[in-house]
């Protein structure tokens, strides 16, 4: 849709976008929500593979400084 605005000394001309530009911006929207929702389904992915390691370990000897001495 053109419109046109008379002002003294300027033709100036406005070219209304607003239908193609929501059009874009739903599109842009889309692709941003959809490489979010893969970067945490691949996050929370990785998170469920990584197995829970039991830290069992032997405590370490006591050290005896005065057979070290």
């Amino acid at each position: 849709m053109w419109g046109f605005i008379s002002s003294s000394g300027f033709a100036t001309a406005v070219l209304d976008f607003t239908n193609e530009l929501s059009l874009l911006g739903a599109g842009l929207l889309g692709l941003v929500a959809l490489s979010g929702g893969m970067s945490v389904f691949a996050a929370i992915r990785h998170h469920l593979s990584q197995k829970a390691k039991a830290q069992i370990g032997t405590a370490p000897a006591p050290v005896d400084y005065r057979k070290a001495a």
